[in-house]
């Protein structure tokens, strides 16, 4: 629970200032320009999961294994961030001799090494179990990037200011001691047969995150190509509110839970971890759902306060349809995809992923010319149903997940039960009639659970109360 509530701010306070900078954003610059700076995020994201992901999975996974030493797993992550950092440099001399455009070329590239650095930093922070670290360098490169950023677009820098502020915030962890004295060691010589063991478990699963990546970055691509950045823009903005909140959710507790869980199934067994999951998956769910339709259900007090009169009608109108999307995406990333990498069968997501990627641009080419941006949704849709479909099918032959179906039905049950009584909540829009609505929501949906009981959650109540309670009986006795 510690790490999760630290996770959870990690993840949810960048999730805040993502929304009040998306805010500025969309004020002040246009569609186009919005439209060309996440084109470029998405090209970027999905270059450094080719070249880095392999081994940030493959270290996650053999951090607490007594055959490997923590320090051969950082000389190893050093040493592919150098060679990467040259293939990098390599690629941007490369465009910029067809382009001649030194800009873009240069923010792509920046852009690219850093995020490299700063997520093999924040991968061993979280390994480690190092949580506080973790928090504390995040939100420090949050407050650098959001201030240079709000800074550099009221300057009139643009799409490449967002950029250039995205890079210096990467570059955070510089400024720490430990980064020197943990992070960068010198390296130590790696048994080759201990690095084919991280390439053979981590390069497969690298390729299916690729994958991932490809439906994730296909609508956004295709959409910029055959309708144009304005298109790109629109849809990017109403991506990126559900995005924040929903992604980043399962994103925080799946950084709590899964080394937890790693660790439960080396030092204790499958059985030991299989509690831990059915436990994670509750907690999962129970805090996505209630987002989801909560976001639908505040979405006319909120978002006119959060983006601007030129996406707005948009935003509002795709939100249902892309945050169910964010839900399925969220639903197989954090927990359908867990059993292959719990049973080291990491080849196998890619028959999943990979016939969900293919279908996805096929659909893509095909919907896109004929509904556009509603065209991108329906196709990443389909992708993602198949990937939990098909997913949850094959890796049952190697670690089949725990699923507490009644307790399930039960979240969806107090979920939805939330979202009506808000939708009946005959008060008006507005900022104070929002902050009601989520009080109200809060409300509702925690007495649902506590009454439904889910995960036992009378239980906890109960013994949380009595623990609570226990220092004033000690205080009244002793008196």
């Amino acid at each position: 629970m510690r790490h999760s509530i630290l996770y959870l701010l990690a993840h949810g306070i960048p999730a805040f200032v993502a929304f009040l900078t998306l805010a500025v954003y969309t004020r002040w610059i246009s569609p186009e320009a919005y439209g060309i700076y996440s084109t470029l995020l998405i090209v970027a994201n999905s270059a450094n999961i080719i070249l880095f992901n392999w081994l940030y999975v493959a270290l996650l996974r053999y951090w607490n294994d007594t055959d490997f030493k923590q320090a051969e797993l950082i000389s190893l992550l050093l040493i592919v961030l150098a060679i990467g950092s040259m293939v990098i440099l390599l690629g941007a001399v490369s465009y910029f001799a067809f382009t001649a455009d030194a800009l873009m070329t240069a923010a792509l590239a920046s852009l690219m090494i850093s995020n490299a650095l700063y997520m093999a930093y924040q991968r061993i922070n979280s390994a480690s179990l190092q949580a506080e670290r973790y928090l504390k360098i995040e939100l420090i490169r949050v407050i650098v990037t959001a201030l240079l950023a709000v800074c550099l677009v009221w300057l009139g820098y643009s799409w490449y200011g967002i950029l250039l502020a995205t890079t210096v915030g990467f570059l955070v962890p510089l400024c720490f001691r430990h980064f020197w004295q943990g992070f960068c060691v010198y390296p130590i010589q790696l048994n080759p047969t201990k690095a084919i063991t991280l390439l053979h478990y981590g390069l497969p699963l690298s390729l299916s995150f690729i994958l991932l990546e490809i439906i994730h970055a296909t609508d956004r691509v295709l959409l910029s190509w055959l309708i144009g950045f304005e298109a790109a823009g629109q849809y990017a903005v109403a991506f990126s509110l559900p995005f924040q909140l929903l992604i980043l959710i399962g994103s925080a507790i799946n950084a709590a839970f899964y080394p937890l869980i790693l660790q439960t199934l080396e030092q204790q067994g499958e059985t030991a971890a299989k509690k831990k999951l059915s436990d994670y998956l509750l907690i999962l769910l129970g805090l996505l759902l209630p987002s989801y339709f909560g976001l639908m259900a505040v979405s006319r007090d909120f978002m006119p306060l959060l983006i601007g009169e030129a996406y707005l009608a948009e935003s509002l109108r795709l939100l249902p349809i892309i945050g169910l999307l964010l839900v399925l995406n969220a639903v197989y990333l954090f927990h359908t995809s867990l059993a292959f990498q719990l049973a080291k069968q990491t080849y196998k997501p890619i028959l999943v992923v990979g016939l969900a990627a293919i279908l996805n641009v096929v659909l893509n080419l095909i919907l896109i010319p004929h509904y556009r941006i509603e065209g991108a949704i329906i196709a990443s849709l389909v992708a993602y149903l198949i990937c939990i479909v098909y997913g949850n099918f094959l890796g049952a032959k190697f670690f089949k997940l725990p699923v507490l179906w009644l307790e399930v039905t039960k979240l969806i049950a107090a979920a939805s039960l939330m979202l009506i009584i808000l939708n009946q909540l005959a008060i008006g829009d507005g900022l104070v009639e929002g902050l009601v609505r989520v009080l109200v929501g809060v409300l509702v949906y925690s007495s649902a659970i506590y009454l439904l009981n889910v995960g036992n959650s009378k239980y906890y109540v109960l013994s949380f109360l009595k623990s609570m309670n226990k220092p004033h009986e000690s205080t009244h006795y002793s008196a």
